[in-house]
């Protein structure tokens, strides 16, 4: 009989299968980016042909099985050139293609001197430079610029006997009108709302602001649907550090598809563990230019309705574009107003529990027995009410926010009546609880920017838990951790807690109160140091002096 031999270290068969998998798997992934690459830079270099035929070929290969995609063949005045035509139907105007190149190219040419001449080898540029009235026209040279043109929704012409194409802006086809906010309400200012359009949305940016100094820089994001996403800033205005950091973080995102704006926000934000947004969300053409005037950067992204602006702070999220369109005492009152119901949104119902679980000592006697009274027969505990009944308002508020407007009213109405009294009255809550949570969903509600209250939202959870714990101190522990929080925050490599932390008084005038335009003489200095001054002083008005009459 055979004697095996024993090994003094145990054979691990399976940690060595899983190495060796784990390196042959890196190889094959190394070799499949090599040939993706190759692949890449094989489609640039392939050039195209002088032959049609051949360009024909490559073109309806590449888009086989794609619906909408016309290639239409023609001929070019009486000497019967051959041409073809490449255009995505529904992406372009059909009336630019018909009257401007194919009526050119096929009619209007035999009307001209050029049937007399030999211009078969140079007739690429004859057309783009005389036949055709488009106002803008790029030849291309390689078969993946061509098929990027067509895909952008160009109209790309190839003629033979020449080892080029056209392509034509030719882009057009069915698209939202500008219309009025929908999200943001406007009380008073322009009624124009951005669209899906990007030319559109940077044309209502330039209609506000008409200085050569407003840059628009274009980035193309997504691997496969190749959005356009641009960058609008003032120069001089802006500070160059932040524009480095937003041109650092938009190129640096590489995924497949984008498809709105907050995604974008996903790959460049400062803390992704942050409720706070550190950028914001406007549909608004007069917000978006107000804070490229103060410093900001506005990102806009084809097919999306909404643009980011970048950097943001604390207090920007309490101001609205009607506060400079009014008295400043009114708006004064409506930002402090604001600031408060940032306060009662906060820790209202958290307050509530506190006071009526560990703190009855606070609660006047009248206003104690009442509630005592009122929670006799409720079996469950202070914050469980407050859990049951601030779930609930989000439930019906999220429903509300989803169904068509004039059902989602309905609901929202009707909803929490009949849910309020319902469970008052079959003794889930009390009226107290009830009115809290009322009043906390109204206070929400004031905040002005779209994506802010949702964080506010949150935060009121884990303060229910904290006070329902540790009563009042729990909530103070909370709201100085939450300070700690916002101060660690930036947007951007600015602040978020700008300019309360570090302090700049000169920003004070434009933070809890609002001053008069002409006593605001500097842009905000946490923005930028180059070009402060915004207003000169002594703008003051004045009655006339009858003396000097």
């Amino acid at each position: 009989m055979k004697k095996f031999r024993r090994t003094k270290k145990p054979i691990r068969i399976g940690s060595n299968f899983n190495r060796k998998e784990e390196k042959k798997n890196n190889r094959l992934q190394s070799v499949f980016e090599e040939i993706e690459i190759k692949s890449e830079k094989s489609l640039e270099k392939c050039l195209l042909s002088d032959k049609l035929e051949d360009n024909y070929e490559s073109i309806s290969s590449i888009f086989n099985n794609c619906y909408g995609v016309i290639l239409r063949k023609f001929t070019i005045g009486e000497k019967q050139v051959e041409s073809f035509i490449v255009y995505i139907d529904g992406m372009v105007n059909r009336d630019d293609i018909n009257q401007n190149v194919l009526k050119s190219l096929m009619t209007d040419i035999k009307n001209t001197d050029y049937e007399k001449e030999s211009y078969q080898e140079n007739l690429l540029s004859l057309v783009m430079n005389s036949l055709i009235s488009v106002s803008e026209v790029i030849p291309v040279y390689s078969i993946k610029e061509a098929v990027k043109f067509i895909l952008k929704g160009y109209c790309v012409i190839f003629i033979d006997e020449n080892n080029g194409a056209l392509a034509m802006n030719t882009v057009g086809g069915d698209a939202r009108k500008v219309s009025e906010p929908l999200v943001e309400t406007v009380l008073r200012g322009p009624m124009e709302a951005f669209v899906e359009d990007i030319n559109v949305n940077t044309t209502l940016i330039r209609r506000r602001i008409k200085t050569p100094d407003l840059k628009i820089e274009k980035f193309n994001l997504g691997r496969l649907s190749q959005t356009e996403v641009v960058m609008c800033y003032i120069e001089g205005i802006a500070a160059e550090d932040v524009l480095s950091e937003i041109r650092q973080r938009l190129s640096r995102i590489d995924t497949d598809v984008i498809i709105e704006g907050g995604e974008i926000e996903f790959f460049t934000e400062d803390n992704w563990l942050s409720p706070f947004p550190l950028s914001e969300v406007t549909e608004r053409p007069d917000s978006s230019a107000a804070s490229l005037a103060e410093g900001r950067v506005v990102i806009i992204a084809d097919g999306s309705p909404f643009v980011l602006i970048v950097p943001v702070t604390f207090s920007y999220f309490f101001t609205a574009p009607e506060d400079y369109y009014n008295k400043f005492f009114s708006s004064s009152f409506v930002r402090l107003l604001r600031y408060f119901a940032f306060f009662i949104t906060l820790t209202l119902p958290p307050l509530y529990v506190a006071i009526t679980t560990y703190h009855h000592e606070m609660i006047p006697s009248i206003l104690l027995i009442s509630i005592a009274n009122a929670r006799a027969e409720i079996p469950f505990p202070a914050v469980v009410e407050a859990f049951f009944m601030e779930i609930t308002f989000e439930i019906i508020r999220e429903a509300g926010a989803r169904l068509p407007i004039s059902i989602g009213q309905s609901l929202s109405i009707v909803g929490a009546l009949v849910i309020g009294n319902t469970a008052i009255q079959a003794g889930l809550v009390s009226p107290g609880m009830v009115i809290v949570v009322a009043i906390t969903a109204i206070s929400s509600f004031l905040i002005p920017k779209i994506n802010s209250y949702r964080a506010i939202s949150v935060l009121r959870f884990p303060m229910l838990l904290l006070a329902s714990t540790m009563g009042v101190f729990g909530i103070i522990a909370g709201v100085l951790t939450l300070l700690i929080h916002l101060a660690s925050l930036r947007s951007f490599g600015v602040p978020f807690l700008s300019p309360f932390t570090p302090i700049s008084l000169e920003d004070w005038k434009d933070t809890f109160i609002m001053l008069p335009k002409w006593l605001i003489h500097k842009r905000p200095t946490f923005l930028q140091h180059n070009n402060q001054v915004r207003t000169e002083r002594g703008l003051a008005p004045k009655p006339p002096n009858k003396d000097n009459e």
